[in-house]
């Protein structure tokens, strides 16, 4: 037990679910089921940057003032992506799921959590080096609608495509990285026509329900942040999004321990999260 989950006494814990219930009135965000302790840590930091009194008097200031609100409502959210994060695991995904999905004529994508777009990025590589590239659409989903913007836009922070490079390399890349990329003023952009089969859209986890059927489904570092009953309806609507023998990638730190549909799934790999739906 940490000093967070120490610290929630009755009165914090309540403090807090009064912050996180303002911003669902007023967003219509949902963070209520997010692990208490994860939501304390970032509550904590607001209260230090807004330099209240405690959660009472951050909760004071984001009534009344909507620029706190904002701010309180962004910093719920923890956007930590880059492209071929983790590049074992994406050298799996070049291995063992992108055959699967040559099968399909037209094969649909779905990365739940997807923040600026860097592992939808990532995956489009992926096709487009398979050759899959026009034949797939993915969905890049998140939380957070300005977010959403950039990852749609396509920007990516120029500075970084040095690492990202290295990354691609150990996920198994040989092409030319930087020809996936338009590079001018400091500023680099996945080019358009990559994301043209790209939709983006505002979607919750779990309270939302399941819009399409899909052949792999990326939820990624996401359901890590979820309490176990909102992790276990969170699996529901994702096993009811993947198709017989569709695939679904998880976070090295996420296991289908909260899943009530955990018999119906096989590990396909011994050191990446990746599980296939039996039935």
């Amino acid at each position: 037990m940490n000093k967070f989950e120490t610290a929630l006494t009755d009165e914090l814990r309540n403090a807090l679910n009064a912050l996180l219930q303002l911003v669902y009135e007023h967003t219509g965000e949902d963070f209520r089921q997010y692990k208490h302790p994860t939501m304390l840590r970032r509550v904590l930091r607001r209260v230090e940057a807004e330099q209240v009194d405690g959660l009472d008097g951050l909760l004071k200031k984001a009534s009344q003032d909507r620029d706190c609100l904002a701010r309180l409502r962004a910093a719920l959210t923890l956007h930590v992506t880059s492209m071929f994060r983790d590049p074992s695991f994406f050298l799996q995904l070049r291995e063992q799921v992108v055959p699967y999905l040559s099968t399909y004529p037209h094969p649909r994508i779905w990365v739940a959590g997807c923040s600026t777009g860097q592992e939808l990025f990532s995956l489009r590589i992926l096709l487009e080096e398979a050759g899959l590239g026009e034949r797939c659409t993915l969905y890049g989903t998140d939380l957070s609608e300005s977010v959403l913007t950039t990852a749609h836009s396509g920007m990516v922070d120029a500075s970084l495509l040095g690492d990202y490079e290295a990354n691609y390399r150990a996920a198994g890349g040989t092409c030319r990285f930087l020809d996936y990329f338009e590079v001018a003023d400091g500023h680099s952009r996945f080019r358009p026509h990559l994301l043209g089969n790209a939709v983006f859209a505002v979607h919750n986890l779990v309270s939302d329900m399941s819009f399409n059927e899909f052949h792999l489904v990326s939820c990624r570092n996401v359901l890590m942040y979820l309490d176990h009953r909102a992790q276990a309806r969170a699996f529901s609507m994702i096993h009811e999004s993947l198709t017989p023998l569709g695939f679904l990638a998880l976070g090295s730190s996420e296991s289908l321990m909260n899943s009530t549909h955990q018999r119906d799934y096989e590990r396909i790999d011994a050191h990446e999260p990746l599980f296939r739906r039996m039935r």
